[in-house]
Parts: C-alpha cells; structure tokens; sequence
C-alpha cells in the first residue's frame, strides 16, 4: 500500500520503493489511509492506465494458475516499460493490393454469418487445410474493424512468417506485430503504440500478442489453435486459449478458435455446452491439387 499525490486510476503504472529499490508497480484499487505508515509512489511512467479488461485478467491469472501477481505482470508488461525510449521509424510496407475480390464458398459464408451475430464467447472454427479459414479471419476482422473495435490474431511463432503477415498487410493499413525476433525497443514501440491508439487496430503475434493493451477489443482469433506453443512452460504457465476467452469476457469481445484438427479438449467442451462449431469441410480451391501422402 502506497500514497500518492496525484489522483491515480487503477491500471495506472507507477515506480515504487521497495526496499533500496525503486521497482515498476500496477496500482490495482483505490484504499482508505491505513493505520500504518505507507511511502509515497515515487513517480508515473505513463500518464495512460492500462485497460480495466486486461488488469482484470492479469488478476485473474494470479488466482487461476496459483503464481504470484509480481511474475503475471512480467509476463504481460513488455521489458524496460520505464526506459525513456527515441522514437523508432518504421519501415514503409509495400503493399500491391490489385487483387480480385474474395469469392466465398457455401461453407465459408455461413461461418461468416454465424460469426456476424456471434455473441461473447468461444466459436470453433473446424476446417480442413486449405478450405480457406484465413479468408473468413479477414472478412470478420474487417468487419470488426467497421464496428469500432480492435482484433487481435494469435499464430503459433513458427507460423508467424513473411508470407502470412504478407497476407493480412494485404487488407489492413496498421497492422501491430509482435514477435520474439523483435528488439526489447521494438516491442516497447508496439506495446506504447496499441495503448495510445485511439483507431481500431489489428495485432498479430505469438501468444505474448495478447497482452497489448488495446482499449476495445472485438474479436481474438487463434489460428491453429492445436499448437502446443499457445501453452507457457514456465510460471505463470498459462494456456493462451483460456486467457483469451477471459480476457474477451471482460471486453464483450468473441474468440475463433481456428483448426483442422481441434484439441479434443476443445471440441468436447465446445459440443457439450452447445457452442457453435463452424465446419469448412471443402477446399476454398477445387482445383488446388491434394499432395500425395505415404506413412
């Protein structure tokens, strides 16, 4: 418990003493003067609070996964968040956007019209390698865009290549990316950037992608939600599917879980409490050739 002379929010994020330290702190409520001494937060880092969906699911975190709040919010803060930082000049993207219009087939504009009336919560997206899953995240997430919300699209590292990210620059002026081949300035960059953006935004990234503190959150897409790598080996050992869902919880927001083949979790949890599973069982190219396959 510390006191403060400014009039700080909660998601404020403050320095500290801890100690001889001076530490990086979230304040998490507003309390009355206690019956004890407290010492003063020694300065605010960013006069910006984080978003309330997010500080409440860091909190949940801590509860759910039994790890100390101190090692969530390393996880979730980006490294060196009190540095004072020079600004970073992105490179100009080059986009070559003279493509046809995307012609959906049968199967791809129902899912589109389920996930059109889609309310809170977690949708499956069951479709077989090439039936055209990454069209639908595009035709949903621009349609998000429309309705003043931000869309986040979480891809396992190993997927997270050139031509994918080619793929949505596309479609989407600024897109957000975080990844692990970016510096510790880079990331700080893109976690200043999602804060203080006042447009809807598009973020793509490894499971850490979640935690940019965009204000209004519509949508969270897992592609190939199967991948182990959406779960962390050490504390807080958290699984980015469940995270997802409570962080869209507390943003109104949905979650498309997309996959050919499904965790058996997932699918289980999906049909016994009678969430949607939208089926793309066709090619979104009848003439894209099968490879040949021999075990």
């Amino acid at each position: 418990t510390y006191h403060s002379e400014l009039s700080l929010e909660p998601g404020a994020l403050v320095t500290v003493p801890v100690g001889q330290l001076i530490l990086v702190g979230v304040v998490i409520a507003r309390t009355t003067k206690p019956s004890y001494e407290t010492k003063p937060i020694a300065s605010q880092i960013i006069t910006t609070p984080l978003p309330a969906p997010l500080t409440k699911t860091a909190q949940w975190m801590a509860r759910y996964y039994a790890t100390h709040p101190a090692l969530v919010w390393q996880t979730i803060l980006p490294r060196g968040i009190a540095k004072k930082r020079r600004p970073l000049k992105r490179a100009p993207l080059e986009l070559n956007r003279e493509r046809t219009t995307i012609v959906f087939n049968k199967h791809q504009q129902r899912a589109l019209d389920e996930l059109s009336h889609a309310t809170p919560g977690t949708y499956l997206l069951h479709g077989i390698t090439g039936s055209g899953k990454t069209a639908v995240y595009i035709e949903h997430i621009k349609r998000t865009l429309e309705s003043g919300k931000s869309a986040i699209v979480l891809v396992p590292e190993i997927a997270l290549t050139s031509q994918l990210i080619a793929e949505f620059q596309q479609h989407f002026d600024d897109i957000i990316l975080a990844h692990s081949r970016q510096t510790e300035a880079e990331r700080h960059v893109a976690w200043n950037e999602a804060l203080m953006s006042e447009t809807p935004r598009v973020v793509i990234g490894p499971r850490s992608a979640l935690f940019l503190p965009l204000r209004n959150i519509g949508v969270i897409i897992i592609d190939e939600a199967h991948e182990p790598s959406f779960k962390q080996d050490q504390s807080p050992r958290y699984s980015a599917l469940r995270v997802a869902s409570v962080l869209a919880r507390h943003h109104g927001a949905h979650v498309i879980q997309g996959s050919a083949t499904p965790l058996v979790s997932e699918y289980y949890l999906a049909a016994s409490q009678r969430r949607p599973i939208l089926e793309l069982p066709e090619k979104a190219k009848p003439s894209a050739t099968t490879p040949d396959v021999t075990v």
